[in-house]
């Protein structure tokens, strides 16, 4: 749960910080456009950034050489699946908590649509406007605008749709459509309320500004604003006409633009997203090679570095065979149980069941076993190496060869294994079935160390049969 987990804590990150930079540096600016494209492009590079895996410059992990030497990895024999973790309650709880936000975002949707279709549309300049009878601040969403039915007739009833026409104009909608999906996603971010409401900030100075641009009496609009200011909205999910504090809205219709160089301060989420993502780079791994031929003398006269480098390696093959005993412990246990099971079950389905598992585990004791050998074959050719006697060293490349001469045969039968199962998954015919479950119970049965008897003609038809398949 990890892969899922960090990425969207590291979004909650990216829009923490984006969203406190907005706050401290750009809030108080009269650039509205600008602020809009800071403000949108924090929410997608909050969305998108973690996603971005990218190698850093900067930090970088040395790996000696000897740690890559070519060991097998020891593979756990898997266990039986232990209870939930704390990861796994942690994104239950995220996928509880975004899921009632998904299912908030979509009622407020339909409470729009259903007031949309019971009060009725009508088409003004491009918008349909909806006459509700709730009281309250006009609001819209995309091309509806909500209206109470009561200000249908008001002298400012143009100046409220131009207002909501900006809105329109500009796809103020999209933008409030992106912060619902990412406080669905970041349900749990304290920082996107404030975001939320930077936007509609955003949206409504905007709007504002295009109201006055097209000759509006200022005196006239600030005395609007105040006056439509009574009454709550309908809903969240809109660009409504109010959603700031009146005083800072109207102090805005009267502050003159950003100029000079405060005017590019929303550009600067350009390098603070090329921070981000450096800081959530992963580290750049480089191996570091061994001593060369001068220093590995050194090492040889002093004596002592040499003999850390042996002892390491000694303890690595320790460990590693040690895995693999333990591995082989449990493997050992489960099949004794297994074979208990077995023996005291009557039931046809229930013996079937037991038998495919026993199978399994022979197959893994197979593998351990190959895993054995493989550790084995490197400790002596190890030990070829230090060797200074010729005839030690004989009688280590000797017992290197029957080593080597074990795992092929191993290999090739579990290769055997394979292809009889494989034969045996394909096969419909009952009799051919019957004979290469013959032939699989042959094969296990030598790797778990029981001689092996004659093969029949049942046991050639068997092979004969998994090579063709």
């Amino acid at each position: 749960m990890a892969e899922i987990l960090v990425p969207i804590v590291r979004s909650a990150a990216v829009l923490a910080v984006l969203t406190l930079f907005y706050r401290l540096a750009l809030g108080r600016d009269a650039n509205f456009a600008l602020n809009r494209a800071f403000l949108v492009g924090a929410a997608v590079l909050s969305l998108g950034l973690p996603l971005v895996r990218v190698t850093s410059p900067f930090v970088t992990t040395v790996v000696p050489a000897e740690a890559l030497a070519a060991l097998p990895a020891a593979t756990p024999v898997p266990a039986s699946s232990p209870g939930p973790g704390p990861l796994d309650v942690l994104f239950a709880a995220y996928v509880a908590g975004a899921a009632v936000a998904f299912g908030l975002f979509l009622a407020r949707i339909a409470r729009l649509a259903l007031a949309a279709a019971r009060c009725g549309c009508e088409r003004h300049r491009g918008l349909r406007i909806v006459l509700c009878g709730h009281s309250g601040e006009p609001f819209s969403f995309f091309r509806f605008v909500f209206v109470d039915r009561s200000q249908g007739a008001s002298a400012d009833l143009d100046r409220v749709l131009a207002h909501e026409l900006a809105h329109v104009r500009q796809l103020h909608s999209l933008d409030v459509v992106l912060a619902e999906v990412l406080s669905v996603v970041q349900w749990f971010n304290p920082f996107v309320r404030p975001y939320k409401r930077s936007l509609r900030e955003t949206h409504e100075y905007l709007a504002d500004r295009a109201v006055i641009a097209q000759g509006c009496p200022l005196a006239r609009y600030q005395l609007l604003i105040v006056e439509q200011s009574v009454g709550g909205r309908l809903l969240e999910l809109a660009s409504s006409f109010r959603t700031s504090q009146i005083k800072r809205r109207i102090a805005m219709l009267t502050k003159p633009q950003t100029k000079g160089w405060g005017r590019w301060k929303p550009l600067f989420l350009l390098p603070l997203a090329v921070v981000l993502v450096l800081a959530f780079a992963e580290s750049r791994t480089v191996v570091q090679p061994g001593p060369g031929p001068a220093l590995a003398s050194a090492q040889d006269d002093a004596g002592k570095p040499a003999q850390t480098s042996e002892e390491e390696l000694d303890k690595v093959l320790k460990d590693k065979m040690a895995q693999l005993g333990e591995m082989k412990k449990k493997n050992d246990e489960m099949t004794a149980k297994l074979k208990d099971k077995l023996a005291a079950t009557a039931d046809e389905a229930v013996r079937a069941k037991i038998v495919e598992a026993l199978k399994d585990e022979q197959l893994k004791a197979l593998e351990i076993g190959l895993k054995e050998r493989s550790l084995q074959m490197k400790k002596v050719e190890w030990e070829m190496n230090k060797a200074g006697d010729p005839a030690a060293k004989a009688d280590l490349e000797k017992k290197l060869a029957q080593l080597k001469a074990t795992e092929e045969g191993q290999k090739a039968r579990l290769i055997e294994i394979e292809k009889v199962r494989k034969a045996l998954a394909q096969t419909e015919d009952g009799a051919a079935k019957l004979e290469l479950q013959h032939r699989l119970q042959e094969l296990l049965s030598e790797t778990a160390g029981i001689p092996k008897k004659s093969a029949g003609p049942t046991g050639q038809k068997a092979k004969q049969a998994a090579e063709k398949k």
